[in-house]
């Protein structure tokens, strides 16, 4: 038995919210499966390569550009050091 009160409480909300995960093996399966499904035509098939094939030298540049900034960081470090030693000598 509920004590009567002046202010009404609110309801609880319920949402339906479907959690997402994702399964790096499972997406690999997948990729796998429609790369060799029989029912793909040959225009589809070179289509996929095609963008396979893009996709790996769009990679490229990205590892490309961390070594750049490597050596740019280690040539900055060398004239910082020549600097220094021609300063203090």
């Amino acid at each position: 038995m509920a004590l009567p009160s002046f202010f009404q409480q609110p309801k609880h909300r319920q949402f339906n919210v479907k959690p997402r995960y994702y399964d790096p093996e499972k997406e690999r399966i997948e990729e796998l499966k429609k790369r060799y499904d029989p029912s793909v035509s040959e225009d589809e098939k070179l289509e996929a390569a095609k963008a396979r094939i893009r996709e790996s030298f769009q990679r490229d540049p990205k590892k490309a550009k961390g070594t750049l900034s490597t050596k740019r960081l280690l040539i900055y470090l060398a004239v910082l050091a020549l600097l220094l030693l021609w300063i203090l000598s």
